[in-house]
């Protein structure tokens, strides 16, 4: 009997926080622990039949349940400025103080960075291998600014020594036709994902689904079920009426609020619809390529945010144009120094709010109400 879409969500969820409750009872996993950034290469890992982490998302999922802000200041009153980036310091908190919605991530026995999406990630990580004694493990991805056959052979051999490390950890032989699999169950997800984000400028949807649905391709696209996950979600969303048309198509550039019952600001946005986000494309990962490596290097390497930002400026012109917005929200980021997520070089009128995807504090709704009135009144005397 096939599963529906709530029965595949709940599945991939448990599986994935098992351990987290369990360990909190003092009870450590089996398999070999990695904690991972977010666009590491996980079909290797699971290749390897590993548990892998993302604290990352748990920071998000700490937001959402409304328990940040006590770890955020237990992690400022230990060592870490409020300034820093707040994924790493709501974890702080959680780790210092042992506790979490879903109680607390295993213990690792190693520790996965990339470059690949923002330099913060691997100074993090280094305060984790320093806290847990653990080797850590940075893959530097190089971008689109290296000729394409010079960094296939630099990112390679890093996957590659990154197989052999992780044999030895494991104590197992790595099955490349399990590799194979495990890649093309990745590449499935991120197809029936693009499905379900076409729907977006299309019908009237809540950005609400996507913000959170995209969390299974992050923690889970190596999973068979995530792929029909997805499908699923994209037959449901086929039915939903079509998007307004006395609404002003708006595209939404950086990170969901993940404090946020709805994850954007739905109540400073009447009369608009969110038609477009970049975030929920950043992990339609292209596995292009002949072979396992060529394939895993195409996806980790050519990330959205590890382009040269004139290229980032093309695909966001893109995404854009397909959304039919006429006017986007762009989120600069208290967490996110480099403001790598900022649209620069658009043609559309934008909205600049000062914001944090995790501190609920860093929020001032009635200045963003009066920016968006701003841009309504703008837009109308065009």
């Amino acid at each position: 009997m096939k599963k529906t879409a709530a029965q595949l969500q709940t599945a991939l969820m448990r599986e994935y926080y098992t351990w987290f409750s369990k360990y909190a009872k003092g009870k450590r996993p089996e398999k070999k622990v990695a904690w991972v950034t977010a666009f590491t290469p996980v079909e290797i890992l699971e290749a390897l039949d590993m548990l892998y982490y993302y604290p990352e998302s748990y920071a998000a999922v700490i937001a959402a349940s409304e328990k940040e802000q006590d770890l955020l200041n237990e992690s400022e009153r230990q060592y870490l400025s409020r300034d820093c980036c707040s994924y790493s310091c709501c974890i702080e908190g959680c780790l210092q103080l042992e506790n979490g919605p879903r109680g607390i991530l295993p213990v690792p026995d190693i520790l996965i960075a990339t470059n690949n999406q923002c330099n913060t990630l691997p100074n993090w990580w280094n305060i984790l291998a320093e806290r847990y004694q653990v080797p850590l493990i940075v893959i530097d991805y190089p971008g689109d600014i290296m000729d394409q056959e010079s960094a296939f052979d630099y990112v390679d051999k890093q996957h590659k020594k990154l197989i052999k490390d992780l044999e030895t950890l494991t104590g197992k032989t790595m099955d490349y036709d399990k590799l194979r699999n495990m890649i093309a169950n990745s590449q499935n997800s991120v197809s029936a994902w693009n499905s379900v984000i076409s729907c977006l400028p299309v019908y009237e949807i809540s950005p609400t689904d996507l913000f959170d649905g995209i969390s299974f391709l992050i923690t889970s696209r190596c999973k068979e079920a995530t792929a029909e996950l997805y499908r699923l979600m994209y037959e449901k969303l086929k039915e939903k009426p079509a998007a307004a048309k006395d609404q002003i198509p708006v595209f939404w550039l950086g990170y969901p609020l993940w404090y946020h019952p709805q994850r954007y600001l739905q109540e400073v946005l009447t009369g608009y619809r969110i038609a477009g986000s970049n975030y929920i494309t950043w992990w339609s990962i292209d596995y292009f390529g002949n072979d396992s490596f060529e394939r895993l290097f195409h996806a980790y390497n050519y990330t959205f945010l590890n382009l040269s930002q004139e290229n980032r400026n093309k695909r966001l012109e893109a995404f854009i144009s397909e959304s039919g917005a006429v006017c986007a929200i762009t989120l600069h980021n208290k967490s996110c120094k480099c403001d790598f997520v900022s649209a620069k070089n658009i043609s559309i009128p934008q909205v600049e709010i000062e914001i944090d995807m995790i501190d609920r504090q860093f929020l001032d709704i009635s200045k963003v109400k009066k920016q968006m009135d701003i841009q309504k009144d703008v837009l109308c005397s065009i």
